[in-house]
C-alpha cells in the first residue's frame, strides 16, 4: 500500500530514492535515460513487499501491481505464497527533480508513481565500484527474507563450502551482506573492496516506484519472477530498441522538463515564482502515439458552438457527441418496446455501469449504486442516520451550498442535533486544514477505542455531545481546490466519527481508491469529469456500513420491512436492491456512463487525460497570473490544483453589500456570455476569484483569450458599468444557490 508522503518538488537540493524492477535495474540503461554519469547515485539490491511483477501482454516489459489486484488477476484459486508477493529489484538513492522528470517520461502514462516501503538487501555502492549483483542483475542469488531455507542452500552453493551445517535466516542474510560488501566491480572490471562509511545501510526504507495503473486485462496473470525476468531480458540489456529512449532524449534535446506526475498533485505553482509564464513544454500528454492530439482539435468530438471557449466544464460537464448519439440510440431502442426494456433489459445495463465505476474507484461492485447526482447521494446518506441527542455534524466554510443547506435542514428537523463549521480560507496548506479538523474533532470527541464491530463509534469528551459525522469535499466546488480528504478520513477514524466524502468533482479528475482511503461514504458525479450525460453519480457504501442505509431516496420497491414483511415472500433486505428501481426514470443518461468510459479509453485513458488536464490547468494559471499581476490560489508545493485552477481577478473593487456583490457577479456572467466564453467567478476570503476548468479540448490559447476578455470585463466592473444594469430580485435569489456554506 502506498505511503502518504510529500509530493516530488523542484528544490535544487532535494534528492529522491527510487525502486526499479525492470530495465532500469541495469545501471547502463538508467544512465542513458537520465542523460548523465550518475556518479552521485548509490545502488542496492532490494525487495518490494506485497507487490507482484507481470508481463504486459504483447510487450516485453513488466508491470507491478499490489496484492489485492494480484488476487483479482490470478486465474487459480489457491492462496498466494509470501515468496510470490515480493518484487526483487534495485534501490537507487540520490536522484534529482530533473531525473524524476526524465523517469516519468520514460515510463509513460501506463504507470503511476507511488511511494512505497522497500526492503534494502545489500549495502549501497556507487557507479564506480558497483557490486557484481548490481552491475549484472542476472548474477544475484535468490534472496527472500521470507524464504530463508532457499537462501541458505543457494549461499552454500555459491560459496562452494559443501557444508551441511544449518544456518539461520539471520546468518544467511549476514553472509549475503558480507559477500555483497566484498564483491565490488569497478567500471574497468577490476575487483575492488570499498568500505561503506557509516556502516551497512540495509533495512526498510521508502522509495518511489512505478505501479501499473491501466486495466488488469492488459497483464498476463502469471507472476513474472525476478529470475525468469532476468533470464528473458539478459540478451537484450545492451540492445534495447531505440524507441525506448526517443521521448526522453527528444525532451532533453530541446531543454524541456515535463511536469512531474506523482502521488496526489504537485502543480509547481510556486508563490515566489511571480514571473513564471505558462509553458507549452510543461504540458504532459498532449501527444501520445496511437491516440488523437489533445487541444482545440478535440472540439470535433463535442457539440460546442463554433467559437465558444469552454473553460467551465466543472459546473455541469460536457458529454462527447458519440456519448450523446449512443444515448439517443438507446432512447430510440427503449421506445420501440418500453415494456420489454423496463421489465427485462434495464438491469443488466445498470449492473454493467456499476461494474465499470466500481473498478475505477477501487470498490467491490456490491458496494456501489447509481444515483442522480452527488447532492442526492449525500442527502440519502444523512437522512438515513438515526440521530441521537447531542450529535454534531461538521462541515467546512467552502462546503457546497446545497449540501450546507441540507445539513441545516436536517438539524432543523432534528432539534436535538446541531452543526459546526470549520473555517478554511484558501490558499492554505493541507496540513492547516488537517490541523483545524483535528482541533474540532478533539474538542468534542475522545480518541476512539477499538470495538469488536470495527465500526466508528464516537465517545464525547462531554457525555452530552459528540461529533457524529464529518462532511468533507474531495475537491471543493468554489474554490475549486483539492482537499486532504484521505487525511480527514483517518482523523474521523481516530475520533470515532463517520466520514462522508462529497466527491462531486473527483471521478475523472483525480485518481481515487476508496478502499485505500477507507472512507465511510463517498459519492461522485459522473456527468462532470467522466463525460457521461447529465445526470448520474456513483454512491459508494462499504459493506460494513450498508446496514445504516435502510432506504433509498425515494424509498423503492426493493425496501423490505422487518416489522411489516411482504406477505408470501421470503425476500431479505439488500443494499443494492434499494437503489435499483426508485420509480420510472429515463435510464439513458445513467447508462451513458459506460459509453463515456469507453470514449475516454479510446482517446488515451484515465492517466493521460488527468495528466494533460492537470498540467494544462497549472500552466494556464501561471499565464493568467502573469498577465493580470495577481495570484494563483495554491501553496508553494502546488497541492491544491488538480484540473481546476483558481486565479484572483484583477481590478474589481469590493462590493458594498450582498446585493452589490450579486450585481457584480451577474454583470460578469452576462459579459462572459456576450464574449462567447464562461468561467466561474466567486468571492472567497474577501477577494474575487475565477475558477478555470482545463479539459482535453482546451489549450493555452484558450487561457490567452480568457485573460484578455475577462480583464476587460473586470475593468468595466471597476468603472461601475454593472450599476447601469438593473437586476431583478428573483435573479438575485437565483444567484444565492451558488454560494458556499459560508463565505469566508
Amino acid at each position: 500500500m502506498a505511503i502518504e508522503t510529500e509530493s516530488i518538488g523542484s528544490g535544487k537540493d532535494q534528492r529522491y530514492s527510487f525502486f526499479f524492477y525492470g530495465t532500469l535495474c541495469v545501471p547502463a540503461v538508467l544512465t542513458r535515460v537520465l542523460g548523465r554519469k550518475c556518479d552521485d547515485l548509490t545502488f542496492q539490491d532490494a525487495l518490494l513487499p506485497n507487490y507482484t511483477r507481470h508481463c504486459v501482454k504483447n510487450e516485453s516489459y513488466p508491470a507491478i501491481i499490489g496484492r489485492d489486484n494480484t488476487n483479482i488477476l490470478a486465474s487459480r484459486g489457491d492462496v498466494l505464497t509470501s515468496e510470490e508477493v515480493n518484487v526483487r529489484g534495485t534501490l537507487v538513492k540520490g536522484l534529482t527533480y530533473t531525473d524524476v522528470n526524465a523517469l516519468d517520461l520514460y515510463e509513460g502514462i501506463e504507470y503511476t508513481r507511488d511511494k512505497l516501503p522497500v526492503q534494502a538487501l545489500s549495502p549501497p555502492s556507487d557507479i564506480s565500484s558497483l557490486a557484481k549483483a548490481i552491475a549484472d542483475p542476472t548474477s544475484r542469488v535468490s534472496l527472500d527474507n521470507l524464504e530463508a531455507e532457499k537462501t541458505v542452500n543457494q549461499l552454500r552453493t555459491s560459496t562452494g563450502t559443501g557444508t551441511e551445517t544449518q544456518e539461520s535466516p539471520v546468518q544467511a542474510k549476514e553472509k549475503y551482506l558480507h559477500a555483497m560488501k566484498d564483491d565490488k566491480v569497478s567500471e574497468n572490471g577490476k575487483e575492488t573492496s570499498k568500505d561503506i562509511e557509516g556502516g551497512v545501510d540495509v533495512g526498510l526504507t521508502e522509495a518511489w516506484t512505478y505501479v501499473w495503473c491501466e486495466s488488469l486485462d492488459k497483464l498476463d496473470a502469471k507472476i513474472w519472477s525476478f529470475e525468469n525476468y532476468m533470464r528473458a531480458k539478459e540478451s537484450t540489456w545492451k540492445n534495447l530498441p531505440e524507441e525506448y529512449f526517443t521521448d526522453v532524449e527528444r525532451q532533453r534535446a530541446i531543454g524541456n522538463e515535463p511536469g512531474a506526475a506523482g502521488e496526489g498533485y504537485s502543480s509547481g505553482v510556486s508563490m515566489d515564482d511571480l514571473d513564471a509564464d505558462g509553458e507549452e513544454s510543461k504540458i504532459v500528454g498532449k501527444t501520445v502515439r496511437g491516440f488523437p492530439e489533445f487541444g482545440r482539435g478535440m472540439r470535433e468530438h463535442w457539440g460546442f458552438a463554433e467559437d465558444y471557449v469552454n473553460l467551465n466544464h466543472g459546473s455541469y460537464g460536457s458529454p462527447p457527441k458519440i456519448v450523446i448519439e449512443k444515448m439517443h440510440r438507446l432512447s430510440t431502442q427503449i421506445e420501440s418496446n418500453p415494456d420489454y426494456f423496463m421489465r427485462r433489459a434495464w438491469l443488466p445495463l445498470l449492473n454493467k455501469v456499476r461494474e465499470e465505476v466500481s473498478s475505477m474507484i477501487g470498490a467491490r461492485q456490491e458496494e456501489v449504486v447509481i444515483v442522480p447526482n452527488t447532492t442526492h447521494g449525500v442527502n440519502t446518506v444523512l437522512n438515513n442516520f438515526e440521530w441521537a441527542e447531542g450529535d454534531i455534524i461538521v462541515v467546512y466554510t467552502s462546503t457546497y451550498g446545497a449540501v450546507g443547506q441540507m445539513v441545516k435542514c436536517i438539524c432543523d428537523k432534528n432539534p436535538q442535533i446541531r452543526m459546526e463549521i470549520v473555517d478554511d480560507v484558501f490558499p492554505c496548506t493541507h496540513q492547516e486544514i488537517v490541523n483545524k479538523s483535528e482541533e474540532i474533532l478533539s474538542k468534542y470527541n475522545q480518541t476512539a477505542k477499538p470495538n469488536y464491530t470495527g465500526l466508528s463509534k464516537p465517545t464525547g469528551v462531554q457525555a452530552h455531545e459528540r461529533i457524529r459525522c464529518v462532511v468533507v469535499d474531495a475537491i471543493a466546488s468554489n474554490p475549486g481546490v483539492i482537499y486532504p480528504w484521505e487525511e480527514i478520513v483517518r482523523l474521523c477514524k481516530k475520533y470515532g466519527a463517520m466520514s462522508i466524502v462529497d466527491a462531486a468533482h473527483a471521478i475523472g479528475q483525480v485518481e481515487v481508491d476508496v478502499k485505500k482511503a477507507d472512507c465511510d461514504f463517498w459519492v461522485s458525479n459522473c456527468h462532470k469529469w467522466l463525460h457521461s450525460h447529465r445526470g448520474g453519480a456513483v454512491l459508494y457504501v462499504p459493506i460494513r456500513n450498508q446496514y445504516l442505509m435502510r432506504s433509498s431516496f425515494p424509498t423503492s420497491a426493493g425496501y423490505e420491512s422487518t416489522r411489516y414483511p411482504t406477505q408470501g415472500m421470503d425476500r431479505p433486505w439488500t443494499f443494492v436492491e434499494q437503489f435499483q428501481w426508485t420509480g420510472t426514470v429515463d435510464w439513458a443518461p445513467f447508462f451513458s456512463i459506460t459509453d463515456a468510459i469507453d470514449f475516454r479509453r479510446s482517446i488515451g485513458g484515465e492517466q493521460r487525460i488527468m495528466k494533460y488536464c492537470h498540467t494544462l490547468a497549472v500552466q494556464g494559471g501561471k499565464r493568467l497570473r502573469k498577465v493580470w499581476g495577481t495570484q494563483v490560489m495554491d501553496t508553494p508545493n502546488g497541492e491544491l490544483t488538480a484540473a481546476m485552477v483558481n486565479v484572483r481577478l484583477p481590478h474589481i473593487q469590493d462590493p458594498e453589500n450582498m446585493q452589490d456583490q450579486f450585481k457584480q457577479l451577474r454583470y460578469f456572467e452576462d459579459r462572459c456570455f456576450e464574449e462567447n466564453t464562461f468561467v466561474a467567478a466567486y468571492r472567497h476570503g474577501g477577494k474575487w476569484w475565477a475558477r478555470f476548468s482545463a479539459q482535453v479540448w482546451n489549450d493555452l490559447s484558450d487561457f490567452d483569450y480568457a485573460a484578455k476578455v475577462i480583464e476587460q470585463i473586470c475593468r468595466e466592473i471597476k468603472d461601475g458599468k454593472y450599476r447601469e444594469k438593473e437586476v431583478e430580485k428573483e435573479i438575485i435569489e437565483e444567484e444565492k444557490r451558488e454560494l458556499p456554506t459560508q463565505d469566508s
